[in-house]
């Protein structure tokens, strides 16, 4: 199992596509770099979603 990682934590968010040609939708992808480089820590259908994961996601009072 994957140890806690340091604060402070550090994440960004990635939009990636979804689908085949003219059937693509946009996700929104929450990485950082622990416990390996580019880990992928959660994915969201909206952008506001994924800023809302990663403000909990880098806030040291929900440990």
């Amino acid at each position: 199992m994957p140890t806690k990682p340091p604060y402070p934590r550090e994440a960004r968010i990635v939009a990636i596509e979804k689908g085949t040609g003219n059937l693509t939708v946009t996700w929104y992808q929450l990485r950082a770099d622990h416990p390996k480089p580019d880990s992928l820590i959660s994915e969201h259908p909206t952008e506001q979603e994924a800023l809302d994961a990663k403000r909990r996601y880098e806030d040291p009072d929900k440990s």
